[in-house]
């Protein structure tokens, strides 16, 4: 079934990321990979982006003026040259002025535990076995692999775009659609929610919050 939605991305592999060291071990490159495809991705040049390298393996802090910095974590598992996000976390700047905003950790990959586990576009995003909370930040198409009511999972929107409650994104919502399988949640045509395996009566608003 189609509905002239065609650029919606189908099943896609995690992005990699590989690094450019100089001889002081500081990074001066990134390229992201995704699809097989190495593309460079510019360092931000005035000093809001920096990467570090320490226990963890690279830690990237992106501060947004104002706002706060974005940490995030990239580990090579099996030492291949190739990094993925571990996880990221805000640290606010003034945070009771961000009451609303979720501040804990967000992971990337699968545990057995109740996780925060961040949704990315152009990837298929996975919980575990746990009680876990898919945190949306982007407007853009999404995937979540294994989202399972039952278990106790749940959808949290803290996009910082001035949501303030489900009823006002359910406003939102242009179309709702079953293709074969997957549940397709569509705000217009550049922004999707896609549930993997997920009938209708598998999910419902009381599955889903609103932060920001």
């Amino acid at each position: 079934m189609s509905t002239g939605h065609d650029d919606r991305p189908g099943s896609g592999d995690r992005k990699g990321y590989q690094f450019t060291f100089n001889d002081n071990n500081e990074i001066i490159e990134v390229f992201e990979i995704k699809d097989g495809v190495r593309e460079l991705k510019p360092i931000d040049d005035d000093g809001t982006e920096t990467y570090e390298v320490n226990e963890d393996g690279i830690v990237r802090t992106d501060e947004e003026l104002g706002i706060g910095k974005e940490i995030t974590v990239y580990a090579d598992a099996d030492g291949d040259g190739t990094y993925f996000r571990v996880s990221e976390q805000w640290a606010f700047d003034t945070p009771e002025e961000n009451p609303s905003r979720f501040e804990g950790r967000l992971v990337y990959s699968p545990t057995d535990d109740d996780d925060h586990v961040g949704v990315r576009g152009g990837e298929d995003c996975y919980g575990g076995k746990g009680a876990d909370d898919f945190v949306i930040r982007e407007a853009a198409h999404l995937r979540i692999g294994d989202f399972k009511s039952s278990e106790d999972n749940f959808i949290i929107f803290d996009t910082n775009l001035g949501l303030t409650s489900v009823t006002q994104l359910a406003g939102f919502v242009t179309e709702v659609q079953q293709d074969g399988q997957d549940f397709i949640v569509y705000f217009g045509d550049d922004v999707s929610i896609t549930l993997v395996g997920v009938q209708p009566d598998q999910i419902s608003w009381d599955d889903v919050s609103v932060l920001s």
